[in-house]
């Protein structure tokens, strides 16, 4: 008897794993297609997948709800990069067409294509960002390498298509722009690295015509400096950084606050991987943040929760088989969208799943 009621017990315990890892299962796509990105979309509980086709200069976006393909739309001569999603259900996406243009992609919510334009600045132009704001207006970000030297770019297109203005930035020698923002207001700030004699941080304000505000640096004489991720929180901006001695590739993970001022009011310097840190992205949900962390030494990553402090709440590490693709919302959850040969899974960052190893903080 009680050996019967063990094996019931066991395989009540069986039973209930199996369905947690099935659960996660968000869509598998067919083997020739490589996960880019992926976004949710509230208004219509629907998850939009981007890929782009193996053996081909392709890419495909596909529509899908609880696990059931809505719709699928093949861009030929495109190779996606990022995709977003605005208020209004509009997908756009953002890549290099074949030409080496970049190249914006506009979508309606049944995926049927608006508008396609393309960007040329210089013949060496990089894709860093892009950003949407509620007018429907795309600011694009990027840079135009010459030689040694590089400049920062900024394009606006309307909710048309059209080009409305060009810039052109000079932060320093050489730059790299990583993440840009817009805020209410429709000034946008922008955050990267520069290197003149070291490699510092670099934030600045541009005014919605792209006229330069303000700009800061966070400048440590022989230390290798960048700024990755930018939030907006009470009209502040987050700007998150890595930090560490020059040559030495260990670095620490900074958090600066700024005013719209300029004005730095909060500075916190953090060693979360204990090797060295990068991280991938940052996003603010409530009174928490949730970040995709990279060490860089080791090749490890981690899915990690913190609190309002940036004190570590938790920190998991993701599977070696699984590739971290975003953080996102759904539902008022907050998940961590990773892939494993050709499957996406959801797995929530604020309780432990199956391809996590609960990582204590130090």
């Amino acid at each position: 008897m009680n050996h019967s009621k063990a094996f019931i017990f066991i395989s009540i315990l069986l039973f209930s794993f199996n369905f947690l890892v099935a659960d996660d299962v968000l869509y598998e796509l067919t083997k020739d297609h490589t996960v880019i990105d992926a976004s949710y979309d509230p208004n219509i509980e629907s998850f939009y997948i981007v890929s782009t086709i193996r053996d081909t200069n392709n890419s495909s976006i596909i529509k899908t709800k609880n696990g059931q393909l809505l719709r699928q739309q093949t861009i030929e001569n495109f190779k996606v990069a990022k995709m977003q999603i605005d208020k209004l259900s509009n997908v756009y996406l953002i890549g290099i067409s074949t030409g080496g243009d970049i190249t914006v992609v506009r979508l309606s919510s049944s995926l049927s294509i608006r508008w396609i334009t393309k960007i040329r600045i210089s013949e060496k132009d990089t894709l860093s960002s892009f950003f949407i704001n509620d007018d429907q207006e795309v600011t694009v970000l990027g840079y135009s390498s010459n030689k040694r030297e590089s400049d920062t770019f900024l394009v606006k297109i309307d909710s048309n298509g059209k080009i409305t203005v060009k810039s052109v930035i000079n932060v320093g020698p050489y730059e790299k722009p990583y993440a840009l923002i817009e805020d209410k207001d429709n000034n946008i700030y922008i955050t990267g690295e520069m290197k003149e004699k070291d490699v510092d941080v670099f934030l600045l304000k541009l005014s919605k015509d792209h006229e330069l505000l303000w700009v800061d640096f966070f400048d440590n004489s022989g230390w290798e400096d960048g700024g990755l991720d930018l939030e907006l929180i009470d009209n502040d901006i987050i700007l998150t950084a890595y930090s560490g001695k020059e040559g030495w590739y260990v670095f620490d993970t900074v958090f600066l606050r700024y005013s719209p001022d300029g004005n730095v009011s909060n500075f916190v310097r953090k060693s979360y991987s204990n090797g060295s840190d990068w991280v991938r992205q940052l996003e603010k949900k409530d009174e928490y943040y949730y970040a995709i962390l990279w060490d860089i030494l080791t090749g490890e990553e981690y899915g990690m929760k913190l609190d309002y402090y940036f004190e570590i709440i938790s920190k998991k590490e993701i599977s070696k088989e699984e590739n971290p693709v975003k953080i996102i919302n759904v539902k008022n959850n907050t998940y961590l969208l990773t892939e494993r040969e050709n499957k996406l899974y959801l797995r929530n960052l604020d309780s432990l799943k199956s391809c996590f190893s609960d990582i204590k903080s130090s």
